[in-house]
């Protein structure tokens, strides 16, 4: 039996009001709020006492983790109405707030937030916001203990692999089976691949990292809603933004180490400590993973939202909504200096995404339809394609769009009983070739009814 106790305490006090009794800007009274808070937590995980001797066969070794942190912190924020109700400015207002804190773990940050919202017209608004952020490792990430695992490792200094990588694998796999003393007809040799002994589950270990530091975020937004005035029932909104994440936490498998420790520009790195190699073959015989804050990532994008709901006098009502999203950029870097990987496109991070829905009620009936679709996605990283440009037919290099349809009816007998029927994915979409659960799940079209009582 496993145990796991999780602790937070938190004394917290703050203070708001406005200087509207000192003086006050056109659109009304500067606003403010003052506080501080401190916070502990703690935690502890107990496996049970076999996974902790590693008696099962089918479980790793585990061992207990406990860890805990606390934080001080001073805060503050400001809203300043500037104009409001005028010509050219219906509303004009500005904000800031400041957070200062000190962690016993990673010592003192700062975060801030400056934005501002803009109406010329009550129809339409434009907002924007800049501000940096923090995030403190968690306890996990800072004390988990040292636990066995398993892992299947493809090596990519194997010629299968070896032309996946960025431009620096091919000479940093030279340097480092050099290093272990193979000689030149050896490595030229190299195929683990094809060697069953090296293909087998390699043993490794897993812990936490009490060396992190904070990630730090810097985001900036822009975007307008609508809500004209001529059309009753409507808001749109588009937002544009824009995010640096440095010293991010990163966790690789056991397989991204092997490839990180080669793919950068020398082996003077944080991965290539963490595998280890058998001297006489060369072979990847351990490895090791933990957090890391590796140099950052970076991503942009824009997301839209659009409702609309309206009345008629013998139909019922309606109410449309679509919310989707725009994925312009998705790379991480992870050592300065180190090759961009850029994951826009791959599997669960496609271009465009978007969610629909229509409901309709008359009297007691209500009736959903709904539509859940993002764009397809590469099969393929970019790095193989470009090392291997026949990896595949061309009809086999991208998973195929996302087209889940929902159906959902209820009729309301009274206010207590509701009878519904409804079906997912109803028209039975199946996963792309060779995938068991992408873009879609293999359950394919699932069907239910049932009824709700309300007590």
């Amino acid at each position: 039996m496993n145990r796991a106790k999780i602790q937070q305490h938190v004394v917290s006090g703050s203070i708001s009001g406005d200087f509207g009794q000192f003086f006050e800007l056109p659109g009304g009274p500067v606003g403010f709020a003052l506080g501080a808070e401190y916070r502990k937590e703690k935690s502890s995980f107990v496996p049970d006492d076999l996974l902790q001797q590693g008696a099962l066969a089918d479980f790793s070794l585990q061992l207990p983790e406990r860890g805990s942190f606390d934080v001080k912190e001073v805060f503050g924020e400001l809203s300043v109405p500037v104009l409001k109700e005028v010509p050219f400015a219906y509303n004009l207002s500005f904000g800031a707030a400041l957070r200062l804190s000190d962690y016993s773990t990673i010592g003192k940050t700062t975060t801030w937030k400056v934005d501002g919202t803009y109406a010329p017209i009550p129809d339409i608004t434009f907002r924007g916001t800049w501000s940096e952020a923090v995030r403190a490792p968690n306890i996990t990430e800072l004390f988990a203990p040292l636990n066995g695992g398993f892992s299947f490792i493809g090596d990519p200094c194997d010629p299968v692999y070896i032309g996946e990588g960025t431009q620096y694998r091919a000479a940093n796999c030279q340097a480092a089976l050099s290093a272990l003393g193979l000689t030149p007809d050896q490595i030229a040799a190299f195929n683990p691949e094809n060697d069953p002994t090296a293909t087998v589950s390699l043993p490794g270990n897993s812990g936490g990292n009490r060396n992190l530091r904070e990630e730090t975020a810097r985001t900036w937004t822009a975007g307008v809603v609508v809500r004209p005035s001529f059309i009753r029932g409507l808001v749109a909104s588009f937002d544009w933004y824009d995010i640096k994440l440095k010293n991010a936490v990163n966790t690789a498998t056991a397989e991204e180490v092997a490839e990180l420790c080669v793919d950068q520009p020398s082996l003077d790195n944080v991965f290539c400590g963490n595998i280890s190699r058998d001297p006489t073959t060369g072979y990847i015989n351990g490895w090791f993973v933990q957090p890391q804050n590796v140099a950052n990532f970076r991503t942009s994008g824009a997301d839209f939202k659009l409702n609309y709901q309206f009345e008629t006098a013998s139909a019922g009502n309606f109410a449309l909504s679509l919310v989707g999203g725009y994925l312009n950029k998705l790379e991480f870097i992870p050592t300065p200096g180190a090759t961009v990987d850029v994951d826009r496109e791959e599997p669960y991070y496609p271009k465009w995404n978007a969610t629909g829905d229509i409901t309709w009620k008359l009297d007691k009936l209500t009736v959903n339809y709904g539509i859940s679709w993002f764009s397809k996605t590469r099969r393929y990283e970019i790095e193989q394609t470009n090392a291997n440009p026949d990896i595949a037919e061309s009809k086999y290099l991208w998973y195929k769009e996302k087209w889940q349809h929902d159906l959902y009816v209820a009729y309301d007998v009274d206010e207590r009983f509701r009878f519904y029927v409804g079906a997912n994915n109803l028209f039975d979409q199946q996963p792309s070739i060779a995938s068991s659960n992408y873009p879609i799940s293999y359950v394919g079209r699932y069907m239910y009814a049932g009824a709700k009582i309300t007590m």
